[in-house]
């Protein structure tokens, strides 16, 4: 399916279910957390003494698993798993001062209260809460799963039929909100809807070679498309 941008209402198939849940991606999607991921990162290569990516480059992968990336940048196995030790410490210390909301995103979340709600990332699962717990956002989330919460992290479809099952909705009636083709190929793995965000980290062009189905440009232009996917059970 192509993508549409959201820009006006959109005719829903009959075929297709209507949204039930909403699953969005944390770091580039509700928080900016380039800072402190780059701060992290390029704890990690320092750990190895390795001479590798520097994290200000290494960013344009932020939302691909952290072990591939490390690895991508040249770490062998062993090196990746020290340095990964020391990533998601220096993660967790830096979530006060290395993590906000989008702006617009906490006002966009408080008026999707007739949804069922879930963060869902590759980040670790207390690293996340306490982001999320800082920024505000926290109550708005009935659940959150982190890259630890499942076998598998993104772009695998395991944490979207998780968070499916836990909130007692079948994946084709979640829509998974994210900035990554990550998220895109995790929604379609997994049967459900793909609503990619172009403020985040990943690319318009990412997004849309991946097969994601419809585009945002702000946040305050994803409720208006979450209704438009949402008929009421009568229309």
């Amino acid at each position: 399916m192509s993508a549409t941008t959201c820009g006006g209402s959109e005719r829903r198939r009959p075929d297709i279910p209507r949204i039930r849940a909403v699953l969005f991606d944390v770091d580039g999607t509700l928080l900016d957390t380039r800072d402190a991921w780059i701060r992290a990162f390029d704890a990690g290569l320092a750990a190895v003494r390795r001479d590798a990516v520097p994290g200000s480059v290494a960013a344009q992968w932020i939302g691909t698993p952290i072990e591939v990336i490390y690895e991508r940048c040249g770490l062998s196995a062993t090196e990746a798993a020290k340095a990964i030790v020391v990533f998601q410490k220096v993660e967790a210390e830096s979530v006060r001062e290395g993590m906000r909301p989008y702006p617009g995103i906490p006002e966009a979340v408080a008026t999707l209260r007739g949804w069922k709600l879930a963060a869902v990332t590759n980040k670790r699962r207390d690293t996340t809460i306490e982001a999320l717990k800082v920024t505000g956002l926290l109550p708005a989330f009935e659940i959150v799963l982190g890259g630890d919460s499942v076998p598998r992290k993104k772009p695998f479809p395991d944490p979207i039929f998780q968070a499916a099952k836990t909130l007692g909705v079948q994946p084709s009636e979640c829509a998974v909100v994210g900035d990554t083709e990550n998220d895109v190929r995790a929604a379609k793995g997994a049967g459900a809807r793909s609503i990619g965000v172009t403020w985040g980290y990943g690319t318009r062009d990412s997004l849309e070679a991946a097969g994601v189905d419809h585009l945002v440009e702000t946040p305050e232009a994803l409720p208006p498309l979450l209704r438009a996917l949402t008929p009421s059970k009568a229309a």
